[in-house]
């Protein structure tokens, strides 16, 4: 097995221009990290800068984390050499913002929208990360979905300062480098990223913001921006108000300070469940329900990636196409009955976050003492998964809903993609998507009646 330093390497979480990014275990512990090391994609890099001047920008990045102390920003946890290359040692995170909407390599296609009240809570937590990166005068300059990490208990993360400035000094300058990612870069970055300011960082998350409520992209290219509620009816002028000025192409017209937008973005109205904006029932939803139909599959397997849109039902972003209607009967303070499906369901889950194995052996566990008077509980599959799922924007949370509570997010199934990845649902927003067997979720048991 390879080993980076003290570190074994499990396999390769990615790769940018400058380095590598490796999914590792620690010595002794075993506690799994990213380990990010200086791995240069093109020799021209080398020939503009020199190795020496690349090791120097790359040890940078690891000073200005390991110099922060914030719930919101990523830690360093070691930095050393591993035959002559730098490698700076992280806190590993299985989800990104990024796959949360399912944005691809291809970025301009369609992401998922996300509901109002999720997108109000991760733009006022990276905000609040902001904040702090922008007193220590670091101005980060390539905030985009895959840099927002989220932790087991759905906290943003800001990661990957290899691109910052710190205090005005241009240390990671390379002639004819791009400075931040196409469509979420502000304006006047792409212009003279030297001159840049918070307000970028401020543009970027703007841009984010617009993308998890419409699913679209902004380009200030293409002429004029849609507001926000033209492309979603869950958001009214205030968040219009907001999302656009944050989106001003001259930085004067935007927010001035994180802290301004972050205090502004609090004071966003979150539309009533269930309810459009004319205060009228949704219908749409209703009218597409469709009961269960014959008996589910109980035992787990493997479904392939290119089968699950069938298999299930879903769209592109892996979201179904119908719902199914839900008939509760809470059974006591631990369990609930779904009578259309005919399954027994763990009420509020296991109450904290597991790895796929983990997950497997906490239902050992509740058979080992017969919980709740039963031993046939297991994870549950795909398509039992997919009875319990609610339409995302108008609210499965309500005085009636028998599972869960907004401390739940991410639950796994029983089924597995590969060797490596294991499927998962979002109960919240109400799709499908891999995750890598060492992630962690949430677990809810389900055992059949008789």
């Amino acid at each position: 097995m390879k080993c980076i330093g003290r570190y074994e390497v499990i396999g390769r979480l990615g790769r940018g221009s400058m380095s590598t990014v490796y999914k590792a275990k620690a010595p002794i512990t075993g506690r799994l990290v990213a380990l990010k090391i200086l791995q240069p994609r093109n020799e021209i890099f080398v020939d503009l800068v020199g190795e020496a001047r690349l090791k120097e920008m790359f040890i940078e990045e690891a000073k200005i984390m390991g110099n922060l102390s914030h719930d919101h920003v990523a830690k360093v946890i070691d930095c050393d050499e591993h035959e002559g290359q730098p490698f700076i040692v992280l806190e590993y995170f299985a989800h990104s913002i990024g796959a949360f909407i399912g944005e691809s390599y291809r970025v301009e296609t369609p992401s998922r929208i996300i509901s109002a009240a999720k997108t109000k809570s991760y733009l006022v937590q990276a905000l609040k990360g902001l904040e702090r990166l922008h007193f220590a005068g670091i101005i980060h300059r390539d905030i985009k979905p895959f840099n927002l990490m989220l932790t087991s208990d759905d906290r943003i993360k800001i990661i990957d300062f290899g691109l910052s400035r710190v205090r005005g000094e241009e240390k990671t300058a390379i002639p004819g480098m791009q400075v931040g990612s196409p469509y979420y870069a502000a304006p006047e970055q792409e212009k003279n990223a030297q001159l840049t300011d918070g307000r970028a960082d401020l543009f970027s998350l703007g841009v984010m913001g617009y993308r998890m409520l419409t699913g679209q992209l902004v380009d200030h290219r293409q002429g004029t921006i849609l507001p926000p509620s033209a492309l979603n009816p869950e958001l009214g002028p205030e968040w219009d108000a907001c999302i656009m000025k944050s989106l001003a192409g001259n930085p004067a017209h935007r927010y001035a300070t994180a802290l301004e937008m972050r205090l502004a973005v609090e004071g966003l109205p979150l539309a009533p469940p269930g309810l459009n904006r004319s205060g009228g029932e949704e219908s749409r939803w209703v009218q597409d329900m469709r009961p269960v139909c014959g008996a589910m599959r109980k035992e787990p397997c493997r479904v392939m990636y290119k089968d699950i849109r069938q298999l299930l039902g879903l769209d592109e972003l892996l979201r179904p196409l119908h719902y199914t209607p839900q008939s509760f009967t809470v059974i006591g303070q631990q369990v609930a009955l779904e009578k259309n499906s005919n399954l027994f369901w763990q009420r509020r889950g296991s109450g904290f976050t597991l790895d796929w194995q983990q997950a497997k052996e906490y239902v050992l566990h509740l058979n080992s003492i017969s919980w709740q008077g039963r031993n046939s509980w297991r994870l549950p599959t795909l398509e039992e998964a997919r009875t319990i799922l609610s339409p995302p924007l108008h609210g499965a949370r309500c005085s009636g809903w028998p599972l869960f509570d907004d401390t739940v997010h991410w639950l796994w199934t029983s089924d597995h993609c590969t060797r490596k990845q294991a499927w998962m649902v979002d109960v919240v927003e109400s799709f499908f998507d891999r995750l890598d067997k060492d992630g962690v979720a949430s677990v809810c048991a389900v055992s059949s009646a008789p």
